[in-house]
């Protein structure tokens, strides 16, 4: 059976809790599981109102608005969060009518702005939110396989770092998407596509077992990629003790050497090792929750500087942190998804 990519059993939490928005906490909380919480219901509730505002400003799935938050909400509400209603199928809905209408174009790889990125943090997003296969993610997978380079990897079409450039992060996301929603082995009408597909996740694998990180960005997602593409445990061992030697003093990791650690590197990580099996109870992980609970503003956010040249006109989304509100958005959501990895699944 394939394990979705945040749902662990609730032996492997660190507490045994239950977790309600708006209700008291559950008798026997320690103060430091209390500041847990209600970081996530202040982040819940940040990522909630940024995500309802961009789908009324623009047409176009982001990575930095959906991807993030569907798997957040998806997340909290398997642990007793009770976010809106309505918000997880509004998001998954804008995400499919941001691709279904370009169709012809995306049949012929074109027609997704940030192209192999896009298509696979859309693919990711989906696959959190429980989302079945259908003719939407058969395009976006049909994409993948269309844009897959010579060499195996899944090029981004520019640098703008740290979450769209690196060809690790594309491996893991479209590694996944095509395990996920690709054809079962077992339907004889797609025989075709499955050697198609099985024939992109060699070269694929075989790109990544061949190419090794350079920096935060590219080993956390080194690392999920590892597993997606069932890498040998030895080699997995091997990245994840690479990132945890990283680990910053304050409990934080940093995107490059010379910057501050920042949520967005540090949720990255956390969710990570998680995928590659650390225990949420071990110290480096706790040592990241700490550091992430001190570290969130008052409104729920934490700010992360952009450092991603602009290749658009900027729009106000009317989150925090002016222009670099939308990687800080992000971290938010990377944020949230690491400190659910400490609550079980109700």
């Amino acid at each position: 059976m394939t394990r979705h990519p945040f749902r662990f059993r609730s032996s492997e939490a660190l507490v045994c809790v239950v977790a309600l928005l708006g209700c008291p906490v559950p008798r026997g909380a320690t103060a430091e599981q209390d500041a847990v919480r209600s970081a996530i219901e202040k982040g819940l509730r940040r990522l909630d109102k940024g995500a309802a505002s961009y789908v009324q400003k623009r047409q176009c799935f982001s990575c930095h608005h959906q991807a993030t938050t569907i798997s957040a909400l998806t997340s909290a509400s398997r642990r007793g969060f009770k976010p809106d209603a309505a918000r997880l199928p509004e998001q998954v809905k804008f995400t499919l009518n941001s691709f279904l209408p370009r169709k012809e174009r995306i049949l012929k790889g074109e027609g997704i702005p940030g192209g192999n990125t896009m298509a696979a943090y859309a693919l990711f997003a989906l696959e959190n939110a429980g989302h079945k296969p259908d003719e939407t993610t058969s395009l976006l997978v049909e994409y993948l396989l269309i844009r897959q380079a010579a060499d195996g990897s899944w090029p981004a079409l520019m640098p703008r770092p740290p979450s769209e450039g690196s060809s690790f992060t594309n491996a893991a996301l479209a590694l996944r998407a095509l395990k996920t929603y690709g054809p079962k082995p077992d339907d004889p009408k797609a025989a075709a596509l499955r050697t198609r597909v099985d024939r992109a996740f060699a070269k694929g694998r075989s790109w990544l077992l061949s190419h090794q990180p350079k920096d935060t960005e590219d080993r956390m997602f080194h690392l999920r990629a590892l597993v997606s593409a069932g890498a040998q445990a030895k080699a997995i061992d091997t990245a994840r003790d690479e990132l945890l030697k990283a680990q910053h003093d304050d409990g934080s990791w940093s995107q490059l050497p010379e910057l501050k650690g920042d949520a967005y590197a540090t949720g990255g990580v956390l969710t990570a090792l998680r995928a590659a099996g650390l225990s949420p109870r071990h110290a480096a992980y706790q040592k990241g929750v700490k550091f992430l609970v001190s570290t969130q503003k008052d409104d729920g956010s934490w700010f992360v500087p952009t450092r991603s040249r602009p290749v658009q006109v900027f729009f106000d989304n009317g989150d925090p942190h002016g222009k670099s509100q939308f990687i800080s958005f992000a971290g938010t959501g990377w944020a949230v998804l690491a400190l659910l990895e400490t609550i079980p699944e109700s």
